[in-house]
């Protein structure tokens, strides 16, 4: 028979898409942090000084308050005999590494991908693959330290409250509980705001009755007030007692007006945005679509979204980085639904 009568190859004949994904995720990681590496190089080399401020106690506000990944670098560098730009590299590469691989793990682990086709399948893994470069093309624009090691902990607790698939054992619920405890902490000195949403988000889904939590309503419920209060009780250490002298300088701390009035700043929001709003249309519309952990976590994007147009700067799309990873899970189930209504 010859090639062109030859009839073309289906995707329900070709194997699950998971092995080259994986691989092509962790290319993906490794490129962002190829280029994560030599945007820190090029500040070092420009301001050898840089970061040292915050290990100092003399930067400002609100640099002065996020502490932790330079805390975690400066010693990986001091006992691994490296700079603190490498040392920061290795924390991000190996936070990207986390963040998607987990994120993947809850996409190939969640009902709608284990029922769908195989070729849906596909689509759904290559949706996956695009969002991840869509947002980690980002990353270096106003790059900050903060903002992969904030993703992978938001991934991390994203998996923390989804139960545990059929196939794997079922965590404890002191498991789950401590790991909580221990995101609200850790991103409590790495960015306390991110922290705080998160838990309102969980809070507000709780206290609406959405289910679908790894542990039962009431207990997430009081594990999110808890953990309100960790990350709120570290940030207001770290200002009033740890940090009191910091300042935010001449740097304004309202950005309301100026992200309304700048429109240079609008666009690069309203592309990195776009995702986020066409998933939260998606949910709005159906509601029964979305489970308890994806409805926690886009609640509190909101909260997070609307804390940022007020005092940050909407072009430093970063910011919202950790929450957008985190999302992309949701967003290909809201696509691959979209795409089985459609055929």
């Amino acid at each position: 028979m010859s090639a062109s009568t030859q009839s073309p190859v289906k995707l329900e004949n070709l194997r699950s898409p998971e092995k080259i994904t994986k691989t092509l995720l962790a290319c993906i990681a490794f490129a962002a942090t190829f280029l994560d590496y030599w945007s820190y190089s090029r500040q070092y080399y420009t301001e050898p000084q840089a970061y040292r401020d915050v290990l100092a106690g003399t930067a400002a506000a609100p640099n002065q308050y996020r502490v932790g990944t330079i805390w975690l670098a400066n010693f990986i560098a001091t006992q691994g005999h490296m700079g603190l730009r490498h040392a920061m590299t290795l924390v991000d590469g190996l936070s990207a590494l986390l963040a998607v691989f987990l994120l993947y793990s809850l996409l190939r682990n969640s009902a709608l991908y284990r029922t769908a086709s195989n070729s849906l399948r596909w689509a759904g893994s290559a949706a996956f693959l695009a969002m991840v470069q869509f947002y980690l093309a980002w990353l270096i624009w106003y790059q900050r330290p903060e903002t992969l090691p904030s993703a992978a902990l938001v991934a991390l607790a994203l998996w923390l409250l989804t139960p545990s698939s059929k196939s794997s054992p079922s965590r404890p619920v002191a498991v789950t509980f401590a790991g909580l405890m221990l995101f609200s902490a850790a991103q409590g000195l790495v960015r306390a705001d991110v922290a705080v949403a998160v838990n309102l988000g969980l809070l507000l889904v709780c206290l609406s009755g959405l289910k679908g939590f790894s542990l039962s309503r009431w207990t997430m419920a009081a594990t999110a007030l808890a953990g309100v209060l960790l990350s709120g009780g570290i940030q207001f250490y770290l200002m009033h007692v740890a940090y009191p002298h910091a300042s935010y300088g001449s740097t304004p701390v309202f950005q309301l007006v100026l992200n309304v009035t700048d429109h240079l700043r609008i666009f690069p929001f309203l592309i990195f945005m776009l995702p986020w709003a066409w998933t939260m249309n998606f949910f709005i519309r159906r509601r029964e679509a979305l489970p308890g952990p994806s409805a926690a976590l886009l609640g509190g994007s909101t909260i997070f979204l609307l804390l940022w147009c007020v005092v940050g700067k909407i072009d430093e799309v970063r910011i919202f980085l950790p929450f957008a990873v985190a999302l992309i899970p949701a967003t290909v189930q809201a696509a691959m639904q979209t795409a089985t209504e459609d055929i």
